[in-house]
């Protein structure tokens, strides 16, 4: 539906950017590079870090995803950080440990420099998940920590 949006981005194109989250989200999840890059573009530029539907979610937070997926790792880096300071001010607890995970897993992939600070974000999301019964979330984290042990 995005890559064959007539107008796509265009200033005819009056698709709320709320509509385009799920899409960016599901690109990201099946590796849909296409659809990642063209969301990437459209929502990085709004100015908006926070959707305001149901439910909520960390638009920066999702820019990371799209942008680590694309292999830009140094912006994915920065739209993580923002995430978690976004995340940090609004007291946005399951985001900001998504975040947390989200930048944990780019640091200890393409920053091997980078691998304490990377523990630390895996160690606070892993917590986090726990205590607010984020299971899936959880389950994944633990995965890279297993990963870490082998």
């Amino acid at each position: 539906m995005v890559v064959t949006r007539p107008g796509f981005g265009s200033a005819e194109d009056e698709t709320l950017f709320q509509l385009d989250l799920p899409f960016l989200e599901g690109a990201v999840v099946i590796g849909y590079r296409k659809a990642a890059e063209l969301l990437l573009h459209r929502l990085a530029n709004t100015g908006l870090r926070l959707s305001h539907s149901e439910p909520a979610t960390c638009i920066s937070r999702q820019l990371g995803a799209a942008a680590a997926l694309l292999e830009r790792y140094d912006e994915a880096k920065e739209h993580y950080i923002e995430a978690i300071n976004v995340c940090t001010d609004m007291r946005f607890r399951p985001e900001l440990a998504l975040s947390r995970l989200g930048l944990a897993e780019l640091l200890l992939d393409h920053y091997p420099d980078e691998k304490s600070e990377a523990l630390e974000h895996l160690d606070f999301a892993i917590k986090e998940f726990r205590e607010m019964k984020m299971q899936p979330s959880l389950e994944r984290a633990l995965r890279r920590k297993d990963i870490l042990k082998a």
